[in-house]
């Protein structure tokens, strides 16, 4: 999709569609105005017959004669304008793609009533709506067909215009190729196969370098944890690690950890058929992770990132790790096995003792980890935890401007006593109560004394149920957070 800027009316250039993005309460944009009166009335008199007052997900839609410069017109409410912030702007960019894709290429949107401010975020949404995952589909043919977005405004410059567009399509193809990679089926998506992306990410750009560890290499560096989740599988696992470096010399180091089960069975903990039926989504954050890592390549911050990628699938079998097992981590410390379908964590837990190792100022991790958060949250929002207030709040700002929802839940210290192993340091599940916290804590125990916060994902990185502003499938949530906060730190 490529993005341009109209410095006029957006009835000006000729397009398959015209969206005006109304407020509610407030009259019609100009432009829509003018059309309006070349309509003879016919747009106002649509608009007071189907009540339409700019509630936000509205919509009127009109289709034009054959001598105007756009075949339909299309009016979207965004509700109150003292209402209105990043999420509504992505939402409402959805909801445009969804009611326009299905029959035009190119889209003219007036931008003349909305603050600049939105623009990045309301192209990303563009973008990210016209997503479609149809590689299998053997007839090929795409619903959605837009190619080009006019954005209409006299108050933005071209300057500022081609940087937040270069920016937002840089994130929307980099979350279009996360949600490829969790929407691609398990046997299409091995460990294996997600390195070779990873390998294939970092070729593509000059800043970007990844190396990929085997089944001995990670046993042999003593990733207890990933090495035991990884037995029950014949897919050998990997260990993935980017490096990115910025143009500037930089003493700033992050680390962005994303959990890489492409398959989760349970193990010999074995999940109901019903409950396995999505597992190809386990590996969602290492999607974020090879997702922000391709965005990076191409906007370069002036800060060092690395990304890393604990990959294996979860499978039962004869040499399949077991309930009462003790395995024991990069950094030494040993971990009762209580459950064995409780494996993001186990494989995490090598991730980030291994980003504690590289000197990083700051650890972020990404997890389908738990449904407890689901159950707490919901779909729609992913859970924050973290030892370190500023950066926990980093990342709930990070989110809010990109309108990505996140919650922050308490790192409660008197939930620690759930996972205390008598037998071992820790244990990988504790009671039922409170078990998206008590994840939290099992990580806690490996990034040392770093800044670290660890985001719950489970929610909303894979959607069953569409809606206008999200598909069903991989949503690729999380991306977008993350490359804003890299920029900004």
């Amino acid at each position: 999709m490529e993005f341009f800027l109209i410095k006029g009316d957006v009835g000006d250039v000729e397009s398959d569609s015209i969206v005006f993005l109304c407020y509610e309460g407030q009259r019609l944009p100009t432009a829509a105005r003018k059309i309006d009166r070349k309509l003879g009335g016919f747009l106002s008199g649509k608009v007071k017959s189907s009540d339409f007052k700019g509630a936000f997900g509205k919509t009127v839609l009109v289709d034009t004669p054959g001598d105007f410069n756009t075949k339909t017109v299309v009016l979207l409410g965004l509700g109150k304008k003292e209402g209105f912030g990043s999420l509504e702007a992505f939402r409402a960019a959805n909801i445009a793609v969804a009611r326009t894709g299905h029959s035009s290429r190119t889209v003219s949107v007036d931008f003349s009533n909305v603050d600049r401010g939105f623009l990045k975020v309301f192209l990303e949404g563009m973008a990210c709506g016209a997503y479609e995952y149809g590689k299998l589909k053997s007839s090929g043919r795409k619903k959605n067909r837009i190619e080009k977005v006019c954005v209409a405004s006299r108050r933005i410059s071209a300057d500022y215009f081609n940087t937040e567009a270069a920016h937002a399509s840089a994130v929307s193809k980099s979350v279009a190729f996360s949600r490829d990679l969790v929407n691609d089926p398990p046997n299409m998506l091995t460990p294996s196969i997600l390195a070779e992306h990873a390998l294939s990410i970092a070729e593509g750009s000059d800043h970007l370098s990844c190396k990929v560890l085997g089944k001995e290499e990670i046993r042999e560096m003593g990733m207890g944890g990933l090495s035991a989740v990884s037995f029950g599988s014949s897919e050998p696992p990997r260990f993935i690690h980017f490096s990115y470096s910025p143009p500037v010399k930089s003493r700033k180091k992050v680390a962005i950890v994303g959990k890489g089960i492409t398959f989760d069975s349970g193990g010999l903990c074995l999940k109901p058929a019903d409950s396995m039926r999505t597992m190809k989504m386990d590996m969602s954050g290492a999607a974020v992770v090879l997702g922000t890592m391709k965005a990076l390549g191409e906007l370069t911050p002036s800060i060092n990132v690395h990304g890393l990628v604990p990959a294996t699938e979860n499978m039962t079998g004869a040499s399949a790790y077991k309930p009462d097992d003790v395995v024991t981590a990069l950094n030494g410390k040993t971990i009762e096995i209580i459950n064995t379908d409780a494996e993001g964590r186990v494989a995490l837990s090598d991730a980030l003792s291994y980003a504690v190792r590289l000197g990083v100022s700051e650890i972020v991790d990404l997890a389908t980890l738990t449904g407890a958060c689901i159950v707490g949250l919901g779909l729609h929002n992913a859970g924050v935890m973290g030892n370190n207030a500023n950066l926990v709040k980093s990342i709930l700002n990070s989110s809010r401007d990109v309108g990505e929802k996140m919650w922050e839940l308490p790192l409660d210290a008197e939930l620690r006593e759930e996972i205390r192993s008598r037998v071992a340091d820790v244990k990988n599940v504790g009671s039922r109560w409170g078990g998206a916290i008590t994840a939290a804590l099992f990580l806690e125990n490996f990034v040392s004394d770093v800044p670290w916060v660890h985001i719950d994902i489970a929610g909303p990185s894979y959607v069953e149920k569409s809606s206008d502003w999200y598909q069903y499938g991989a949503s690729g949530f999380g991306v977008r957070t993350i490359v804003n906060y890299l920029m900004n730190r």
